[in-house]
């Protein structure tokens, strides 16, 4: 296998995992994951985390190709606001806005997707910075 792609697949799996944690701290922390909850809520929570990870190993790909070219910080920036707002936008799809009078219900999935790409890139720029990682190579270095 192309060692480019194992590269790609190493930061995509570390991207997942943060991905999966970080997820997981906000189902703790927003009380989803409760003692005598529905007997559903297992799969919902399962659910939310394989999205999750599915969504950061993407967004882990995408990221290293994106900071290959040039280390402008608002590049890195711009790929955090993109995926966050992708994911974010398509949750608030679900809901009825005509019923929603709790402003913070519509900005949850917001606030949760911005923060959880933030984190994950804060992890994958520790990476990259020791060298755990490595950037995709621009056109020079191939």
């Amino acid at each position: 296998m192309d060692p480019e792609r194992i590269e790609s697949v190493k930061t995509g799996i570390v991207a997942a995992i943060a991905g999966i944690a970080v997820s997981l701290i906000l189902v703790v922390a927003t009380g989803i994951f409760t003692p005598g909850a529905a007997p559903h809520m297992p799969l919902l929570i399962l659910q939310r985390l394989s999205i999750a990870a599915v969504c950061c190993f993407l967004f882990g790909v995408t990221y290293r190709y994106i900071i290959r070219q040039d280390p402008n910080p608002h590049l890195r920036s711009g790929a955090v606001g993109a995926f966050a707002l992708t994911r974010s936008l398509s949750q608030l799809e679900s809901l009825n806005f005509a019923e929603q009078t709790n402003i913070l219900v519509l900005m949850l999935p917001i606030a949760e997707s911005f923060g959880l790409f933030l984190v994950v890139r804060l992890i994958l720029d520790f990476g990259l910075q020791r060298q755990w990682l490595k950037p995709f190579p621009t056109q020079n270095e191939i």
